[in-house]
């Protein structure tokens, strides 16, 4: 087109060429302002009687368009050229049929590049997430093995404590009581039977000991999550519990934990709450943990990593999760409690 412009150099071709360009640029840097290719179209079938030449650039206009999709404008140039009478207009049809067809493979060559650009993006969005949903697994199990690990050791306090040890006591106890009864002459006897008694003295006190020391400092359970709500600075934090906290295993408690965790952190980040409410209810088939403010997020239908990762964590475990984002914050958390047979129940 330019060497034709050359030809004569006639100015009605220079500002249509120069036309061209532009908008060509424009197009390529603003995608969605691909339908002023029909401006282009229009511009070539009226400068035609100014610049004879002008029949050729609806060439382009019909390659981009084929190459954009943009089969409204195609018809146009083809039904402009069809009608016009051109000097070569066999070689003119040829040349639109080879343009229209270069604009057809270059386009579908570009949008199968773009769909496996995209597929790769996606997939590699899928394994960025596994691998961080992996990563924040593989943090949660140190943590799960402390946490059975300090609820074993209280487990074992209790056992001791409520069941032999009482036993021991009640033993030591009925002892002192025969010593008053013994009456006997034999002192070898009696100095046995002291000896006896203050041994078993002596493992009464080494039990409590025991008991006492397997007791750890670490909060566990209802009261790690009532301690995480009376830190919390952002506002106040109202705990309740309905139920009986005992039935939840400890892996489940981990991730309460978590869920605790991650609302008060998305309250401090994201909302303006005067109050959260914290409810931890426990059926006997399901454990279901509700945290709630009134810094609602409207409109913000997304949910972050943390939200999505626990998500993840609790569906996997057989439990639901879901994230309520009206004027009231809602997040709720229902996890099913397992029975033996290694089968969870339904809801």
């Amino acid at each position: 087109m330019f060497a034709l412009w050359l030809d004569k150099s006639e100015t009605a071709g220079f500002f249509l060429l120069l036309s061209l360009v532009v908008m060509a640029l424009v197009r390529w840097r603003f995608p969605k302002l691909a339908p002023t290719l029909l401006a282009d179209a229009t511009a070539c079938a009226f400068l035609v009687p100014f610049w004879g030449h002008a029949q050729y650039a609806l060439i382009l206009v019909i390659f981009e368009g084929m190459y954009r999709r943009l089969y409204w404008v195609v018809l146009f140039g083809i039904f402009f050229s069809s009608t016009a009478l051109f000097a070569n207009y066999y070689s003119f049809a040829a040349l639109t049929a080879l343009a229209a067809l270069c604009g057809l493979f270059l386009g579908k060559w570009e949008q199968e590049h773009e769909h496996w650009r995209t597929l790769r993006d996606t997939e590699a969005g899928k394994f960025y997430k596994l691998e961080n949903r992996q990563y924040k697994w593989a943090e949660a199990l140190p943590r799960i093995e402390r946490m059975t690990a300090v609820a074993e050791r209280a487990r074992i306090a209790r056992e001791i404590h409520d069941n032999a040890g009482h036993e021991i006591v009640s033993a030591y106890i009925s002892f002192q009581t025969m010593r008053q009864m013994i009456d006997s002459e034999n002192s070898e006897v009696l100095e046995l039977y002291d000896a006896a008694l203050e041994r078993l003295s002596s493992g009464v006190e080494k039990v409590r000991e025991t008991a006492h020391n397997l007791q750890t400092v670490t909060s566990t359970g209802v009261a790690s999550l009532l301690e995480t709500c009376k830190s919390y600075p952002g506002c106040p934090v109202d705990f309740h519990t309905y139920g009986d906290t005992s039935k939840i295993p400890v892996y489940v408690w981990s991730i309460l934990e978590a869920c605790l965790n991650e609302g008060l952190t998305n309250v401090t980040r994201h909302a303006n709450a005067n109050y959260v409410s914290v409810e931890l209810d426990v059926t006997r088939h399901i454990i279901r943990l509700c945290i709630e403010n009134d810094g609602g997020r409207k409109g913000t239908g997304k949910t972050g990593m943390g939200l999505s990762n626990l998500r993840h964590r609790v569906i996997s475990i057989g439990g639901s999760f879901s994230v309520d984002s009206d004027e009231i914050f809602r997040i709720i958390c229902v996890i099913p409690i397992q029975e033996e047979g290694n089968e969870f129940i339904d809801s």
